[in-house]
């Protein structure tokens, strides 16, 4: 049994205290190498392996950490570029371009945030239908959460922000229409292109018809007078040849 004295230990410390030295010694001691296939192998001096605790004989260049490092993952190479998405500012129940987003990862036009006032929309059509005319309008490069149409006189009608069309009874010639964009930060200012005035189209087809009717009554009448003057002259015809017969007839008595 080999006891640990404190000579030992002193001796220990002092190892440690020329560690350095020995180093700095076996550095220059370095300069002589030796080939070994194609590479080259340090020699150390044989001093440092007996400060050291070393075996000189042991080779000690094939040692290996059983510790692995970490190694980072490979890099991604592949590099694409998203697809623009299915938006169009025109649609009617258009899906929000972040809900477009959020689905697919497609790339939205740009638009301007919640924080900011939206810029007017463009207003596409003024057109009457029937008894109601309706209107559309494309929507603006912002952030919109409902839409509505004013019309001076009456209270604006609210749509969705999804919405590009909206519907307006008894509306009269030469009103003014305005479609407004709002959001949380304000309501767009009325501009050129978001403002029409009301000018109904004539209605061809009641034209069409009045003339139809027209012609109609004008052919009746025409085939009307040429009944009157067949009969009248039918008439006209069997009242002389009457008269004409009882004149023979006095001449002979």
């Amino acid at each position: 049994m080999i006891l640990y004295s404190d000579t030992m230990a002193s001796k220990r410390t002092q190892s440690y205290i020329i560690v350095p030295f020995i180093l700095a010694l076996s550095g220059s001691y370095a300069e002589k190498r030796l080939a070994e296939g194609n590479g080259t192998k340090t020699l150390i001096h044989p001093q440092a392996f007996e400060v050291l605790g070393l075996d000189p004989d042991e080779d000690y260049s094939n040692y290996k950490d059983p510790t692995p490092l970490p190694t980072n993952p490979p890099l991604s190479t592949k590099v694409g570029k998203p697809e623009h998405c299915d938006y169009d500012h025109c649609r009617d129940q258009q899906r929000p371009c972040m809900e477009l987003l959020a689905a697919s990862g497609c790339q939205c036009p740009g638009l301007s945030g919640p924080q900011e006032v939206p810029e007017a929309p463009f207003l596409k059509q003024v057109v009457q239908q029937g008894s109601e005319v309706v209107v559309k309008w494309c929507a603006p490069a912002s952030t919109v959460s409902h839409y509505q149409i004013v019309v001076k006189g009456r209270e604006p009608l609210v749509f969705t922000g999804i919405s590009r069309k909206g519907v307006l009874k008894d509306l009269e010639a030469g009103a003014e229409v305005c479609v407004e964009a709002v959001n949380a930060a304000g309501v767009s200012s009325p501009v050129r292109h978001s403002c029409v005035t009301y000018q109904p189209e004539k209605d061809g087809s009641l034209a069409l018809k009045a003339g139809l009717i027209g012609g109609a009554l004008g052919l009746l009448l025409l085939i009307a007078l040429l009944i009157f003057l067949l009969w009248r002259r039918k008439a006209c015809g069997k009242s002389g040849g009457e008269s004409f017969t009882h004149a023979t007839d006095g001449a002979t008595l």
